[in-house]
């Protein structure tokens, strides 16, 4: 009998359905973060799992907490948003439990949150990074080492070159699994735009077919809240840290899709609705420093052939000088990617600024150097040819006046040029 009896429960347990315990496939990943809001994303292994996020503070009393569903029309992707409670200035750890089971819980978790102003701020700029260089790349320590608030990807971040979703989607889940950034974004904000590879396809902008998928793609895959218009669509965003803010512009979206504001018998490359948004946020910002940034280069100094670059819509990026001089708006720099050279450009104040307006570029994170775009430019302060390197940006507002210092740093952590800024050399009195 009693044999009897255990030979009925096991038939009765493998009559019923195996319950899968629940496992992360990529991230988590930090987001946008604000002085009262935090975004965290994560990508779980099959649908209608609970994913629930708690954020506790520096003592380990939870803050507040955030419950989202996967879904297969998010690619199993959910958005986990913190929003009470949150305070500037401040250390939180955070725990990701998936139905019922706590998945992340490490004192890696970390989230800190930005000052209302003031303060040290550290950011990271990088485009260009292909999967299979990455894979050996050792771009992420020195990145690690600087201990950046924030990292903005400028595109190609990673390299697609496709508007079908299921390749979008493969392209990004492998990017984020990338050995050292999967680390990094546990505890760093990410944020980005794209560029033409993650856009869909090389060197195009505009109504490229299929370029919804490309948005929606990139939606789920970063936590950055409402980006873009609802309506007219594009990816174009801000974040303050500090006396820092930076406008990731999207140069790809609105391309050539209708007359520019700036020339009505000629295309625009930024669209009505992103130049109004930008026009109205500079003209608005409190920070000390604005950061424009894209991943498409602010000159015409290319390879030959090369036609994606600001200066093929010089009444927009001539337009977009003139206004800053127009409006007296002061501290403003320029950052872009794409181009696969490292480069420092001071255009002067008689371009319309009415003070130099100085570019970085910074390009590739991790792919092969582009010898034929070692072009001259009468602005040109510095070019370099590296396999790996980002662009390092520090700002100190602790006392007296704040400066920005600006460092190209390669994966080996070497410096290869910098300059240090203050209020004083960007604003129009630096240009009488």
């Amino acid at each position: 009998m009693f044999a009897w009896m255990i030979f009925m429960v096991t038939l009765l347990q493998a009559s019923q359905p195996s319950i899968e315990e629940p496992a992360l496939t990529s991230g988590p990943v930090v987001g946008r973060v604000t002085t009262d809001e935090v975004r965290v994303w994560c990508r779980v292994d099959q649908p209608n799992r609970v994913i629930e996020g708690i954020l506790l503070d520096s003592e380990g009393v939870e803050v507040c907490r955030s419950s989202r569903t996967s879904s297969g029309l998010s690619d199993l992707t959910v958005e986990l948003v913190f929003s009470q409670g949150i305070r500037p200035q401040s250390l939180y750890n955070y725990q990701i439990i998936v139905d019922g089971i706590v998945l992340e819980d490490g004192k890696d978790l970390t989230i800190s949150t930005p000052p209302v102003h003031g303060g040290m701020t550290r950011f990271v700029f990088g485009s260009c990074g292909k999967a299979k260089y990455l894979e050996t790349s050792s771009i992420w320590n020195p990145v690690k080492k600087m201990n950046p608030h924030m990292i903005f990807l400028l595109g190609d971040t990673p390299y697609i070159d496709s508007t079908d979703l299921a390749i979008q989607r493969k392209a990004y889940r492998e990017f984020w699994r990338s050995q050292g950034l999967s680390d990094l974004a546990r505890s760093t904000s990410f944020a980005a735009t794209w560029d033409d590879h993650d856009y869909g396809k090389n060197d195009t902008v505009g109504d490229l077919k299929g370029r919804h998928l490309s948005r929606k793609a990139f939606r789920e895959y970063h936590a950055m809240g409402p980006i873009g218009d609802k309506f007219k669509g594009g990816i174009f965003s801000s974040f303050r840290w500090g006396e820092v803010e930076v406008f990731l512009i999207d140069a790809r979206w609105f391309g050539n899709t209708e007359p520019s504001p700036m020339d009505p018998e000629k295309p625009t490359l930024l669209g009505k609705t992103q130049w109004e948004w930008l026009q109205k946020s500079l003209k608005e910002s409190k920070a000390t420093f604005k950061v424009i940034s894209s991943g498409m280069v602010f000159n015409g100094s290319v390879r030959p052939g090369k036609k994606d670059h600001w200066m093929n819509w010089p009444h927009e990026r001539n337009g977009l000088l003139k206004f800053i001089g127009d409006n007296k708006i002061s501290g403003v720099l320029i950052v872009t990617g794409d181009i696969h050279r490292c480069r420092h450009l001071s255009y002067p104040p008689s371009e319309g600024a009415g003070y130099a307006i100085d570019e970085w570029i910074t390009s590739p994170l991790a792919s092969t150097v582009i010898s034929t775009a070692k072009v001259d430019h009468p602005a040109l302060v510095f070019d370099g040819g590296e396999p790996g390197v980002f662009l390092g940006l520090e700002v100190d507002a602790t006392t007296g006046i704040p400066k920005m210092k600006c460092q190209l740093i390669t994966d080996e952590g070497l410096v290869i040029h910098q300059k240090t800024y203050t209020i004083n050399d960007l604003s129009v009195s630096a240009g009488d």
